[in-house]
């Protein structure tokens, strides 16, 4: 693999593939075994494809070819290891925001400001009352005042109200989706 720098410059038309980009656009049936890698890697996504493969009841390099097609299709989007807050100094919120107007540019100028703020690591758009929630994770309350005031004095934001709830105890934490019941006919 040839490494980025300054130097190297691809042709004109010419790709720069992935390693699972032959798989790309093969469609990906989900079938028994497809459904089965899928929970068994958002479960221990560091598994290795020898135990993958045995737990699957497919020979390796099936497994493997399983795999890399999911990932190819994009049923798989990223292999991530969850950080244990517990073992951190943290406060989590989550956040019910009104935004000024409801419009496209509105929209964007808010979506663009949360991009720059580190300390809120998700977002939904919701229907209802209000327009997102925000999840922030932050070292303190007094962090989290500090961000959530800055926020809402930005202009460009547009945030006309916000609501925050401090979470004190994960009651059901993600254990991952349930994908037997999203894939059924």
């Amino acid at each position: 693999m040839v490494a980025a720098s300054a130097e190297f410059q691809p042709r004109p038309n010419t790709a720069i593939l992935s390693p699972f980009s032959r798989y790309k656009n093969q469609s990906v049936k989900i079938d028994r075994h497809n459904l089965r890698i899928l929970q068994a890697l958002q479960t221990n996504a560091r598994i290795s494809n020898l135990n993958l493969s045995e737990q699957i009841g497919l020979s390796e390099s099936a497994c493997l070819a399983r795999v890399k097609r999911l990932t190819g299709e994009r049923y798989i989007r990223e292999f991530l290891a969850e950080v244990n807050l517990d073992k951190v100094r943290h406060a989590e919120f989550y956040v019910n925001v009104a935004l000024k107007r409801q419009d496209a540019r509105t929209s964007e100028s808010f979506r663009r400001t949360i991009n720059d703020i580190p300390q809120i690591v998700s977002c939904v758009k919701m229907s209802g009352e209000f327009d997102y929630m925000l999840h922030f994770v932050c070292p303190d309350a007094a962090d989290f005042n500090r961000v959530s005031e800055q926020l809402l004095a930005d202009e460009e934001a547009a945030i006309s109200r916000m609501t925050s709830h401090l979470v004190i105890e994960k009651t059901k934490p993600f254990t991952g989706y349930p994908l037997e019941l999203l894939f059924r006919d």
